[in-house]
């Protein structure tokens, strides 16, 4: 049993949107080895459809998306959900990020599991 849900705790939604099917896919493994529930998208506008009245207590965006960026997903949901930004270019994320109240971690493309697992382990 992982350090991130027990039997008696149910699991938690996280979104993940990336564009990246790989990726996607990779995020998506190591989170419902965690005993996550996941929600996977491909672009933000996906994203947002998927998610409907769902809240998620968790977001991995990345923020070079089609359409509607993963900054902008992150304004949709609720102020209290942890985001964590999957990013090729985290110098432009940080500097987006700058001045925002809502908790945020971001991370450089390409991570390795441990860089998530980190990264998972210091979300509240």
């Amino acid at each position: 049993m992982s350090a991130f849900s027990t039997p008696e705790t149910p699991s938690r939604v996280v979104l993940v949107v990336e564009d990246d099917a790989g990726l996607r896919a990779y995020l998506t493994t190591i989170l419902q080895e965690h005993g996550y529930t996941v929600i996977a998208a491909g672009s933000g506008e996906e994203a947002l459809r998927s998610l409907g009245n769902v809240k998620a207590t968790l977001a991995v965006l990345d923020i070079g998306l089609p359409g509607i960026d993963g900054f902008a997903v992150a304004e949709h949901l609720a102020k209290d959900v942890h985001v964590i930004v999957v990013t090729g270019d985290p110098l432009r994320a940080k500097m987006r990020a700058f001045g925002r109240t809502t908790p945020l971690t971001i991370l450089a493309k390409p991570i390795t599991p441990e860089q998530f697992e980190a990264a998972l382990q210091a979300v509240p």
